[in-house]
């Protein structure tokens, strides 16, 4: 009699280990699915991307957009904010729907300079000294005017100096495609898609005997003119101000009013 009721008694208490077991399950259970089932925003391409495209115009164009995402859906090194991969350009393809992933993302001097020319443009490269170089202080990104100053009859008289192209982007200076490669290690620069271009340290700015600047096709055949049969300048334009406006050539005769 007595052995039944021990029995029993174990058996009470495991049944009640057991429940408290389950319930303990249960609550792990329903936390993990709530956890799982919670929204987290990612950006995801709102169409097909072709790769090239900046994070900067991605977002300005609308092509991906913030959505509200079930944590368990939730890719790998999704990317949440644009700031996460600023400065960088897609180096794969996406389809609609796809979240953006920091894996899927590089930099310019990583990815290849042909990444940063946008669309309908091609990017030309220019001859420059300190002093028609804006003194080594230019900057992927920048926006610079160009003049080109030619003497069709090799007399300095007939000489003239035309505002070639009022308004152009800076694709990169010497070797460095990025803003950012300027800080940069010189064996890092080195290892870069360019690190073939001159650059070396000089007092603020730096010395870079070559400017590669994005151009429509008609406007980099006259710069490609006028470079061989002339001299050019850059000069450097505030990044919001708009093309400056067309003026007359400059020549002896108007110099000299």
């Amino acid at each position: 009699m007595r052995s039944k009721i021990v029995i029993l008694v174990v058996a009470l208490v495991l049944a009640g280990v057991a429940a408290v077991l389950a319930v303990g399950y249960i609550n792990s259970a329903r936390t993990s699915i709530a956890s799982e089932s919670e929204p987290i925003e990612v950006l995801v391409a709102q169409d097909n991307l072709p790769r090239g495209l900046s994070i900067e115009e991605l977002t300005q164009q609308g092509l991906v957009k913030p959505e509200q995402v079930p944590r368990r859906f939730v890719a790998a090194d999704a990317v949440s904010s644009a700031r996460i991969v600023e400065g960088q350009v897609l180096a794969v393809p996406l389809s609609a729907g796809e979240q953006l992933t920091k894996g899927r993302f590089q930099f310019p001097s990583q990815a290849g300079l042909s990444y940063t020319v946008p669309e309908g443009l091609v990017g030309v490269t220019v001859s420059v000294s300190e002093f028609s170089g804006v003194a080594g202080l230019l900057k992927p990104g920048d926006s610079v005017v160009i003049f080109a100053t030619l003497s069709p009859k090799s007399n300095d008289q007939s000489a003239y100096t035309t505002q070639l192209v009022p308004k152009a982007r800076v694709l990169a200076v010497g070797g460095t495609v990025t803003a950012e490669d300027s800080s940069a290690s010189q064996d890092q620069q080195q290892g870069g898609v360019l690190s073939s271009g001159s650059k070396t340290q000089s007092g603020a700015g730096q010395t870079y005997k070559s400017v590669t600047i994005a151009l429509s096709m008609s406007d980099a055949e006259r710069v490609a003119f006028a470079q061989q049969l002339g001299v050019l300048q850059l000069g450097l334009l505030s990044q919001t101000s708009a093309a400056t406006s067309t003026i007359a050539p400059t020549s002896f005769a108007n110099v000299q009013r």
